[in-house]
């Protein structure tokens, strides 16, 4: 690398070689099984590929990416490989061996046999068995690849599945394999797939043999989510009815005149009651949904890559998965769906109840400042019939004074009449207080509107 290229191209670049498919040999069993993990057998996985991976003389490189392991438990010509993944909520273990037998029976029979070897060889390591590796097994299967010539009808591969009716497709667009299965639980909590070709690519079969696996697990990975969203159905609907009589009812309160402050927060409750529910499945089960989905989606191009032809009479792997797999996950996006629906509508509900009680405080306030206004009038009225009676009050008082001081006056011997000078006083008096009253009303007046 070069001191110009970006730090993470060698690391971005090498993605599109991460997790390979294994070359695979003519005749070869590929048992694959994958396990849901939570925090503690997530670690349990980790600490058994590192046991193993010591156990077999394997140094651990911190180069390397820690969610894919190739570990080879025997060499060739009876070699057995272990393939690990380690994705985001369960890990996959492949145990790849050569069948050394044409297969004509049912795959359970030779599969015992061969469990029965890898978990002797896997001990005699040190080593727990795959089923001991950590987790909760969610898939299981059997791959079995055949050089043989290929079968012209169903009937000719039903002793392999113990006379089950079983799917099948002539498989890849050279039509020199095909794919087979019953797609039943064994008694070993396996399926059986069988996988006869006329000679498949090494590559070319690893490719198939991904696709199968990936496919069967990122279905059941899928499927987890259909038991929550039938649980949620009648919860559901039941919410979605108690909207909508509340949503009624709110209408009805619409057309009522007056105040209904004990209504609008009884309504108020109940929909904070409704909200919290629907957020409670939303952050339970959101993330399950969706996930679901992706997983949908994986499912869906896994069994593209696998370009399925229809074998006259028999039903496809791809066409079983539409008539039976994309209902549940129809099921599971509706179910999605209305958990979003009725949280939108509660949102919209709530806002026009807000929208009701605002109004209502709103007209409440603006017949409170009326009234107010009202009052401040009234009482400025008031006020101005006062003030008036005090001018008089105090001409009066004034004019009363003015008369005394000219009494003793004319006592002390000065010619004047008290009463003239009373009666011509108090006009001038009355005057001069009413100017004086009606100024300091101006000014109040004045530093009101300033206000």
């Amino acid at each position: 690398m070069k001191p110009y290229d970006h730090p993470a191209r060698k690391q971005l670049h090498e993605e599109v070689h991460a997790r390979p498919p294994i070359a695979l040999w003519p005749n070869e069993r590929v048992l694959s099984q994958s396990f849901l993990l939570d925090a503690s057998s997530r670690q349990t996985q980790i600490e058994w590929i590192q046991k193993l991976s010591v156990a077999l003389g394997i140094p651990n490189d911190h180069q390397q990416d820690h969610s894919f392991k190739m570990l080879t438990l025997a060499p060739e010509p009876e070699r057995v490989l272990i393939k690990w993944e380690l994705h985001g909520e369960f890990a996959t273990i492949a145990a790849i061996t050569h069948n050394p037998i044409k297969i004509t029976g049912p795959l359970l029979e030779s599969r015992l046999a061969l469990e029965q070897s890898l978990d002797a060889l896997l001990q005699s390591l040190g080593c727990p068995t795959i089923v001991e590796a950590g987790g909760e097994r969610i898939s299981a299967l059997d791959l079995a690849f055949e050089h043989r010539p290929l079968f012209a009808e169903a009937q000719e591969v039903s002793s392999i599945f113990s006379g089950n009716t079983v799917l099948g497709s002539y498989i890849l667009s050279s039509k020199k394999a095909q794919l087979w299965t019953d797609l039943r639980l064994d008694e070993d909590g396996f399926i059986s797939y069988f996988i006869p070709h006329d000679i498949l690519g090494s590559r070319q079969a690893g490719r198939v043999a991904r696709a199968i696996a990936e496919a069967e697990t990122y279905r059941m990975a899928a499927m987890i989510a259909f038991p929550v969203a039938k649980s949620l159905s009648i919860p559901l609907r039941t919410a979605e009815s108690e909207l909508a009589d509340l949503s009624e009812s709110i209408s009805q309160l619409q057309t009522e005149s007056g105040v209904h402050t004990e209504k609008d927060g009884h309504f108020l409750g109940e929909l904070s009651n409704l909200a919290s529910r629907a957020e409670q499945w939303i952050s339970g089960y959101g993330l399950r949904f969706t996930a679901s989905e992706a997983y949908s989606q994986l499912l869906s191009k896994n069994l593209y890559e696998l370009v399925e032809s229809p074998i006259p009479g028999v039903q496809s792997l791809s066409e079983f998965m539409d008539r039976r797999f994309q209902p549940a996950m129809g099921t599971c996006i509706w179910t999605q769906r209305r958990l979003k629906e009725l949280s939108d509508r509660i949102s919209r509900t709530t806002q026009t109840l807000r929208t009701r009680i605002e109004f209502v405080n709103e007209e409440q306030t603006q017949k409170l400042l009326a009234s107010m206004d009202q009052r401040a009038r009234l009482q400025l009225r008031l006020q101005e019939t006062v003030e008036s009676l005090s001018v008089l009050v105090l001409t009066y008082y004034a004019v009363s004074l003015l008369a005394y001081m000219a009494k003793g006056v004319k006592e002390a011997g000065l010619a004047i009449h008290p009463e003239i000078i009373a009666a011509i006083a108090a006009p001038v008096v009355a005057i001069t207080f009413l100017f004086i009253s009606k100024r300091r009303r101006k000014r109040i007046i004045e530093m009101g509107k300033a206000l």
